[in-house]
């Protein structure tokens, strides 16, 4: 049955498809259903819902008279007889074709809409609102019931005087053209937000005109009226095209045309200052998007990029290129309105289009008169600029928002929170997050989210286990990431070939072409958002590399300093400050060890609570317990009251415990307990308190030396070094003793009343030859005493009193002319021993590779070379000032090359030599280049061996990748 009406319903063009009867049969227009008999049809027609379909039963045996009543629309087929049957079947391929004719209407009619635009509106031949489409009254809400029969302009409210002008003169030229003419891009004003808006408007043949108009874009300003009154800087914006781009692919194909696009890109960003902004649109057009440039400016600039392109020679054909450019500029008198990425586009796109129309090749920049012809019919003066419009409003708003944030903040905090909020909403994510590298790592900078329910610790911990910073570098041509849950771009920021971190955004599941291109419009921006987070970080930088604290901090000194060595200090300062880990600072006395502290303590989120000092050294022995943990009234003879110690006082905030190394034992056991559980027990008392206190501690001794003479507990020791904050010697700061000595020479200068300016060449010379075994302290003490004893505008060094002042002036004499002697003299005692080095190296090379598995001979070497160093200066604090490294590096370093298996017996005889020859070495005063002349020597002998790459990898334990650097220094 179904078999003959499917022959015959193809041989006349009908295709029929096969549905089960489940109640949901769509837009089918007619349909053939099988059944058995008539009851069974009228049983088909209740459980499957089909009263109000048009159904042909066919029964399998048809019958000549029946009985039952079927609904409209419902008829029994008579479908063995062919000329009962091939009339319904004419009828419904007629039926077909309508019904074809009519979905490929309604689909250019949808089509139509999506091009010109969803939002109609009816206006009389006087400008008042005839009628109002569905779409445009929802968009309107309540005030689109009485629009009817108002003027239009009077309903819709545009934020921007010349884009309201610009409407009025369109309108009032259409009554007298009556021409079709293209809407250039205008804002609308909703209540929270600014959508940009285009279409078309032209008149209807009963004289009523009809306005079409699309939604292109959302300008995010939720500030609008807040800023009108701000004055903002001139801006500017160039268009460039290269002129027939299109036939250019023609000629020489697609990928040289890529290729030539990326050459103009890369030209502009060189040839551009850093503040600018690059872009390319989806078209081929580039903007430079020219912040705190007025128009004067800008014609400069535009004639410098017009020059570089129309004289570079693109790819390795040499193919030259002609260019059109468009250039406008809004000035800081401007309002608002048209200070709008908007109007700025308009203007800019609208030059362009003017140099096109004269054939190209010219640079023309907007005029006023160049509105006129906007109301001209539909001709290259109103084309299309791009065939995605609503990407490029979109990139061009971001990057006006963006030029808006650079200009208008300083503080990292602050603009890492604005570019995350601006990137959630402008590029329609769920999540963007700023992550920038600190120590090796990557850390959470802001993040904003567009629901309340995402997890950003989550994404957080996923940033962290996942992306490695090595890989970063891959990231940038392909930023979109797989991912089962979620469409992520991860976008890199690069700058002075420096990865600062990246931008991590997160889309729903679905929305991956969304992803991708928002992604790549991401791309064009970074540039500039890494140039900005990178002056921002160099200023916050610069701005801790000199800190003076106004006042004097309990009569102590300030913390005033330009050297690497504070530098380093200061940076492992703010990594430790935001966090609640103990911390021991270690430097000699009048360093400024409680001026450290204070600053770990000014960083952290304790700011406004409690900072409490306690000077190990100066209480009395007996009375430490008390004054740490307190005591009970009539605990012992004199407690007539109760007292809190200084941990109860600190409470909340820090406890910082300077001189902790000179604590009695017994102290210290307690003192474990508290560190460990952060609870005490006061004297003469049962009750255990417990407190809140971050714990800062300071020593002037080894305590890993007072550890050995069993002068402090090793438990406290490692409990206490959680982290250790090595503050150097006034002589080991470079420049820094001068620096304070200006300082405290303006400071007591003021304090004294005395008009003292600087200091003479000879006391400059004395201050610079002093060691300063006092550090700081000495310093501010001796140059007060020289300010009270100056009495003319210069300190000269007869004012200095320093210790063996006659032997400091004779070397201050002849202090430049005796260093290249002294060096030259170490250098000419130290050629034997250098000899030696190298002779046994050859033959240290020699042993280890004369075993069956190569022996790391680097390794080795540099495990006896530490601990030759433990074994001269006692400590690794000690090892790290001589060899001016840092002390945690050589402590990770001695850890990892001891938990190698380098036990040789054949290197036992070596050993002993080797111990020799490096304590020799190390007795001279260049001991911080020691180890890098060593390493040298080792590598030279080991590239003149005759083996392969990897062997030599092996004897110097590295990877491949380190092997070709070590080859070309070498070589070099």
């Amino acid at each position: 049955m179904l078999k003959t009406i499917q022959a015959q319903t193809s041989a006349m063009g009908i295709q029929l498809q096969t549905l089960a009867l489940s109640g949901d049969y769509g837009d089918q227009s007619a349909m053939f259903v099988a059944c058995q008999n008539a009851a069974h049809a009228e049983r088909l027609i209740n459980r499957c819902n089909l009263k109000s379909q048009q159904v042909f039963w066919l029964q399998e045996q048809p019958q000549q008279k029946i009985q039952e009543k079927l609904p409209n629309n419902h008829w029994f087929i008579d479908w063995p007889n062919e000329q009962a049957l091939l009339p319904i079947l004419s009828l419904l391929a007629r039926y077909n074709d309508i019904y074809s004719a009519k979905q490929h209407t309604e689909q250019k009619f949808s089509l139509l809409t999506e091009c010109l635009g969803e939002w109609v509106v009816t206006l009389s031949n006087e400008g008042k609102i005839v009628e109002l489409n569905a779409e445009l009254s929802t968009v309107l809400g309540d005030s689109s019931a009485s629009a009817i029969g108002k003027d239009l302009l009077s309903c819709i409210k545009i934020p921007s005087d010349t884009a309201k002008i610009r409407m009025e003169n369109i309108l009032s030229d259409l009554e007298r053209t009556g021409a079709m003419t293209r809407l250039p891009p205008f804002p609308i004003q909703l209540e929270n937000t600014v959508i940009i808006v285009d279409g078309f408007v032209g008149s209807l043949r009963n004289q009523d005109n009809l306005l079409i108009m699309r939604q292109v874009a959302t300008w995010q300003s939720q500030k609008w009226q807040e800023q009108l009154s701000e004055q903002n800087d001139p801006v500017t914006l160039l268009l460039i095209n290269p002129d027939d781009f299109a036939k250019f692919n023609q000629q020489h194909g697609r990928e040289l045309g890529d290729q030539v696009l990326d050459e103009i890109m890369l030209g502009l960003t060189d040839l551009l200052r850093t503040a600018d902004f690059v872009s390319r649109y989806s078209g081929v057009v580039f903007a430079a998007h020219l912040p705190e440039t007025n128009e004067q400016q800008g014609q400069a600039l535009a004639a410098r990029v017009r020059q570089m392109l129309v004289n570079t020679s693109f790819t390795e054909k040499k193919l030259k290129l002609d260019f059109s450019f468009g250039l406008a500029s809004l000035d800081t008198e401007q309002q608002l309105g048209e200070q709008s990425p908007l109007e700025l586009f308009r203007r800019a796109n609208t030059a362009l289009q003017a140099a096109r129309s004269i054939g190209g090749g010219k640079l023309v920049g907007w005029e006023p008169q160049f509105d006129a012809n906007i109301t001209a019919n539909l001709d290259r003066m109103s084309g299309k600029f791009s065939e995605a419009p609503e990407d490029d409003f979109r990139l061009l708003a971001l990057q006006w928002d963006l030029i808006r944030l650079i200009g208008n903040t300083h503080s990292l905090q602050i603009f890492s929170k604005q570019i995350c909020q601006t990137l959630t909403a402008g590029m329609q994510c769920e999540y963007a997050g700023l992550y920038l590298v600190k120590n090796h790592e990557l850390t959470i900078s802001s993040c904003s989210t567009a629901k309340q329910n995402i997890d950003v610790d989550i994404i957080h911990s996923w940033v962290n286990a996942n992306i490695r910073l090595d890989s970063l570098a891959n990231l940038i041509d392909k930023p979109m990431q797989p991912s089962n849950s979620f469409c992520q771009a991860i976008v890199p920021l690069f700058t002075r070939s420096q990865c600062l971190g990246l931008i991590l955004l997160r889309w729903p599941l679905g929305e991956q072409n969304n992803a991708e291109k928002y992604s790549g419009q991401l791309k064009q921006v970074t540039p500039n958002l890494a140039a900005a987070i990178d002056r921002i970080l160099l200023l916050e930088n610069d701005q801790r590399r000199v800190l003076i604290a106004n006042s004097t901090m309990g009569d102590q000194h300030e913390l005033l300093f330009e050297s690497p060595a504070m530098r380093a200090v200061m940076q492992q300062v703010q990594l430790v400050a935001p966090t609640d880990a103990s911390v021991l600072i270690i430097g000699e006395s009048g360093t400024g060890k409680e001026i450290i502290a204070r600053q770990i303590h000014n960083q952290s989120a304790l700011l406004e609570k409690p900072f409490i000092t306690v000077d190990c050294s100066t209480i009395v022995e007996h009375l430490i317990e008390s004054e740490l943990f307190g005591h009970r009234k009539g605990a012992f003879t004199g407690a007539t009251s109760d007292q809190p110690g200084m941990i109860a006082q600190a409470d909340g905030g820090t406890l910082f415990l300077d001189e902790v190394g000179e604590l009695p034992l017994d102290i210290q056991s307690k003192l474990l307990r508290f560190v460990q559980e952060k609870t005490y027990v006061a004297v003469g008392d049962q009750r255990v308190r417990k407190v809140d206190v971050r714990l800062v501690l300071a020593t002037n001794r080894n305590l890993l030396d007072e550890v050995a003479m069993g002068r402090f507990r090793s438990d406290l020791y490692y409990r206490i070094n959680v982290f250790t904050v090595n503050l150097p010697p006034l002589h080991k700061r470079g420049n820094d003793a001068l620096l304070l000595c200006r300082h405290f020479l303006a400071k007591f200068s003021q304090q004294y009343k005395k008009d003292i300016i600087d200091f003479t060449p000879a006391a400059i010379n004395l201050l610079q030859a002093y060691l300063w075994p006092g550090n700081i302290r000495e310093l501010r003490n001796a140059i007060m005493r020289a300010v009270i004893l100056c009495e003319s505008k210069l300190v000269d060094s007869q004012h200095l009193e320093l210790q063996e002042q006659g032997d400091i002036k004779a070397s201050a004499e002849h202090k430049l002319s005796s260093n290249h002697e002294a060096i030259t003299d170490e250098t000419n005692a130290n050629i034997g021993q250098y000899e030696d080095i190298s002779v046994l190296l050859s033959k240290l090379v020699g042993i280890a590779l004369q075993q069956t598995r190569l022996f790391p001979i680097s390794a080795w070497l540099e495990l006896q070379w530490l601990k030759v160093c433990l074994a001269k200066w006692g400590s690794m604090y000690q090892v790290a000032l001589q060899l001016d490294q840092s002390e945690s590096t050589l402590r990770r370093r001695f850890t990892k090359l001891n938990g190698l298996d380098l036990n040789l017996p054949q290197l036992v005889d070596s050993a002993g030599e080797c111990d020799k020859i490096l304590g020799h070495l190390l007795t001279g005063d260049s001991n911080n280049l020691l180890w890098s002349k060593i390493e040298t020597t080792l590598h030279e002998i080991v590239m003149k061996k005759e083996i392969s790459q990897q062997q030599k990898a092996q004897l110097l334990n590295v990877t491949q990748p380190t092997l070709r650097k070590i080859l070309q220094q070498v070589l070099a």
